[in-house]
């Protein structure tokens, strides 16, 4: 292409994708609105292909590595587009200059629909935090994407109504069915932390074998260095959970859960924490079923069932099923499900329980683990998901409410869930995320049983109620 031909080019261009977004927005167009010619397709295929390389890359995490497979789907796709119009136009006749005219028209269309379409999805990742909000504007895209190609078999085919309804229907399945046989790639891929690669480097190197003998002397000596009962007063044991060993987020939490209870609650000398971390190998026992199962076991033996009270916070990601995830890469562990869960406490003997689940789909443990005798607080219902989780994350959303926000002021278990949830729910509504609906379940006996251990709680909560409630 010659250097002075450059600016008429551009301005062909600039008029081309003025009439494609009259197309695409029910603005009054002809054929002749279009300049046709080789090179305005060129121009245009580039152009839609800087966009999607230019939008998509605004859509992922920094620091992004670019992928040329993408480029293959991607040509794959508007490949796939093309012939579908090639198709149409021989179907209905039409001369080869009618032919262009469509294919032009159609790629002068694509760029607004690009930006529109990556505008309103990029911002809070609505198809993922807000299904249904993001299910309703999906489906408004893909009717505008409909009504471009009716609106082109009408323009530039010149058809009637019911046979550019039925060709366009035909040509807007036959283009959405490529997501189902087109390999999908994307574009750009955010790059691990580079912590993460440190962390798997350091995981593969781990001898299984090792960690696993180590595991019941590590137990051993944690429960032998609990304190015994105190006879005549209502002692607290504390047990946290970290589950999930490739996010330091969990760590965090059954860290911070611990000291505020052994500075707060009493609970020094009578707690401890099970641990999925490759960075505290040599300071806690691994979390795992049968670690907490003989934890709880112990715990039973030291504790004055009829007297003293459990806590046992387990942290992690969850599942519908319902599960616990118990993850340390190339470590086999078993997920925990709510009915382990429960049997190890029966078999532990332990009477008096306070359960707190952080994870998704936590609900789903309220039913199996509750008594007259349990106060059960999970995360979030049964069928939805909690936030704040992640590589990047120093607590999850509902460990800064209910620790950080409440607990930390309010010492009552029970009351600290009404805050903590009204906490919550405001913070999603500011983020625009779907509920995660945090649950409670209160036994008939436990609430007057939580009540003596009143004479911990601190004289800062009446402040706290008097300015927050």
């Amino acid at each position: 292409m010659e250097a002075k031909s450059l600016p008429r080019q551009l301005i062909a261009l600039t008029i081309n994708l003025r009439a494609g977004l009259r197309l695409a927005s029910n603005q009054q167009l002809t054929p002749n609105n279009f300049i046709y010619s080789i090179d305005q397709l060129l121009w245009l295929f580039a152009l839609i292909f800087s966009l999607e390389i230019s939008v998509t890359y605004l859509a992922v995490d920094k620091p992004a590595t670019f992928s040329a497979y993408g480029l293959n789907h991607l040509g794959a796709v508007y490949l796939f587009d093309l012939l579908i119009l090639l198709a149409i136009s021989r179907l209905v006749h039409a001369n080869t200059s009618d032919t262009g005219k469509l294919i032009l028209a159609y790629l002068s269309s694509m760029p607004i629909f690009i930006i529109v379409f990556q505008t309103l999805s990029m911002p809070t990742h609505l198809y993922y935090d807000h299904p249904q909000s993001g299910g309703l504007l999906l489906l408004l895209l893909l009717a505008w994407h409909l009504y471009i190609i009716l609106r082109l078999m009408r323009i530039v085919l010149s058809l009637s109504l019911g046979k550019s309804f039925y060709l366009a229907t035909t040509a807007f399945l036959l283009s959405l069915s490529s997501s189902v046989f087109l390999p999908y790639s994307q574009l750009w891929y955010s790059d691990e932390p580079p912590q993460s690669d440190s962390l798997y480097e350091k995981l593969y190197k781990l001898s299984i074998e090792d960690l696993f003998y180590d595991q019941y002397p590590m137990v051993d000596k944690t429960l032998n260095g609990l304190t015994s009962q105190r006879p005549g007063i209502t002692d607290l044991y504390l047990v946290t959970v970290a589950g999930y060993g490739l996010e330091n987020v969990f760590l965090n939490e059954v860290e911070y859960v611990r000291e505020l209870f052994d500075r707060r609650f009493d609970t020094s000398g009578r707690s401890m924490s099970l641990v999925n971390n490759i960075d505290t190998l040599s300071r806690y026992p691994l979390a795992n079923r049968h670690n907490l199962s003989d934890s709880l076991s112990v715990i039973g033996e030291i504790m004055d069932t009829e007297e003293d009270i459990l806590f046992l916070f387990m942290t992690s990601h969850g599942s519908k099923d319902p599960k616990f995830s118990v993850n340390f890469g190339p470590v086999p562990l078993d997920d925990i499900t709510p009915l382990q869960l429960r049997q190890a406490l029966d078999q532990a003997g332990i009477l008096w329980r306070v359960i707190v689940v952080s994870s998704c789909y936590s609900g789903g443990f309220i039913e199996p683990l509750r008594t007259p005798n349990t106060l059960i607080i999970t995360a979030a219902e049964k069928d939805r998901q909690s936030f704040g989780c992640g590589v990047k994350s120093e607590f999850t959303d509902f460990g800064t409410a209910y620790f950080k926000h409440a607990l930390d002021k309010e010492p009552d278990f029970i009351e600290a869930f009404d805050i903590a949830a009204k906490w919550i729910k405001q913070k999603e509504l500011r983020e625009q995320r779907k509920h995660s609906l945090p649950q409670r379940f209160v036994g008939d006996e436990i609430r007057d049983k939580l009540s003596q251990l009143g004479e911990m709680r601190y004289s800062e909560s009446t402040t706290y109620r008097q300015t927050y409630r």
